[in-house]
């Protein structure tokens, strides 16, 4: 994984400054965010609505920036259960600081 946008990405993860969402990369209406949709913000995605009004990119668990940070398919899914399990972005961040 690119070490330099790990350290941003885990720093975000652990500032407080995201709130947290589920089951979507980013909320439309509270800008709240899962693990994955974190990293995507920092690295500047830009944002499309999907069907049913929630920010998404193709559907997929690997957006660009996803893959260019160089997270694979399962990596992105391991760490997206556990957001949408309830695991707080601190515990993500300490997976993610201990693992990848």
């Amino acid at each position: 994984m690119n070490a330099e946008l790990k350290a941003k990405w885990l720093a975000a993860l652990r500032s407080g400054k995201y709130k947290q969402a589920t089951r979507t990369l980013r909320e439309p209406d509270s800008n709240n965010y899962c693990c994955l949709g974190v990293l995507c913000a920092l690295a500047g995605m830009k944002w499309k609505k999907d069907i049913t009004g929630y920010y998404l990119h193709s559907q997929t668990l690997t957006p660009p920036p996803v893959k260019k940070a160089g997270l694979g398919v399962y990596e992105a899914g391991e760490l997206a259960e556990m957001n949408d399990q309830g695991k707080s972005f601190a515990e993500i961040a300490d997976y993610i600081e201990a693992n990848l």
